[in-house]
């Protein structure tokens, strides 16, 4: 038994070869930015953010979308921003993104706010897609 959990923990590793690595190393400071399809739409500066506690959606990505107030769910929070400021969501709504092969549907907190990212993917998404998000590589 022992010999064939040896077995599955090795078949299952992760590993990244040194090409791989950005030409600065490991001095670089990039945050950790994708692509991802959202219906007919290629949404770019997507930032994953290991150290969010909630999905955030703009609210000026979800018009880029095509989407309307009336398809946000009711349900507004507080909210505590890279500032340390707090700002109240308009509510919540599900995305549905392509990554690679993978559809996920994602629930984001909708907010009104100006933004360097289209998308922000935190440990509510990472978890549930089962992510290791590397800055390194």
């Amino acid at each position: 038994m022992a010999n064939m959990v040896g077995q599955v923990l090795e078949s299952h590793k992760i590993t990244f070869h040194e090409d791989e690595l950005l030409l600065e190393r490991l001095g670089h400071n990039k945050a950790l930015h994708i692509t991802v399809q959202c219906e007919d739409y290629f949404i770019t500066r997507i930032l994953i953010d290991e150290g969010s506690s909630l999905n955030i959606c703009p609210l000026v990505t979800l018009k880029k979308l095509g989407k309307g107030l009336h398809e946000i769910k009711d349900g507004s929070i507080n909210v505590k921003t890279f500032n340390g400021s707090q700002r109240s969501t308009i509510g919540e709504i599900i995305l549905c993104l392509q990554m690679g092969p993978t559809w996920f549907g994602v629930d984001f907190q909708v907010i009104d706010i100006p933004a360097s990212y289209n998308l922000l993917l935190g440990q509510p998404w990472i978890h549930a897609a089962g992510v290791v998000a590397s800055t390194l590589h």
